[in-house]
């Protein structure tokens, strides 16, 4: 409950932050092939740090889609498994393991305070030696991870159309379509 209140009070005094997510193009990537290599040098990113739900898989999938693991390999051949980071909300041992085997270069980031908290980033960045200005997180929340980068600061890119699979989950996706729409639309109001 005290991460919830946190999350409003801080989405309020970056609201207008938050509203730039959903109304500058330039900030929101609607698939992860759209994030190139090129991009990441040209923004002077050391980490790409990636939310696992939404972003890599549907929630609760034990390990990322075939679309999205394509994309990790693709990414780690590029620039190196070092230099992307794992930061969920939900670090279930399944998905450690998926990493652990598939890509164990890659750091898994397990803080005690979850997003919205700034602590995973900071501590992406601390581990890696480098400013958490030189992180890039991808994020289908705007009052999880998209907060917690204005928080640390970093930068950040708005996962618009997160991978979802309502034939699997539909309650639990359906919750989480609901609170991006309500979050979307209070951001859109809010930060006018």
């Amino acid at each position: 409950m005290i991460r919830f209140f946190y999350a409003l009070s801080q989405g309020w005094q970056n609201r207008k932050a938050l509203h730039r997510y959903i109304t500058q193009k330039n900030l929101q990537i609607n698939s992860l092939s759209e994030l190139q290599f090129s991009e990441l040098e040209n923004l002077n990113v050391a980490v790409l740090v990636l939310d696992f739900d939404g972003v890599l898989a549907p929630h609760n999938a034990s390990e990322p889609t075939a679309t999205a693991h394509a994309w990790l390999k693709k990414m780690s051949m590029n620039i190196g498994e070092q230099r992307i980071a794992i930061l969920s909300n939900k670090p279930k041992p399944l998905r450690k393991a998926y990493f652990q085997k598939h890509f164990p270069g890659i750091q898994w980031v397990e803080s005690v305070a979850k997003k919205p908290y700034p602590d995973g980033l900071i501590e992406v960045a601390y581990s890696r030696g480098v400013a958490t200005s030189r992180l890039l997180i991808v994020d289908d929340r705007l009052l999880t991870g998209i907060l917690a980068s204005c928080l640390a600061p970093c930068q950040a890119r708005y996962f618009s159309q997160p991978i979802c699979q309502y034939t699997r989950r539909p309650i639990k996706e359906l919750f989480f379509s609901i609170l991006r729409v309500t979050e979307r639309a209070v951001f859109r109001w809010l930060g006018r």
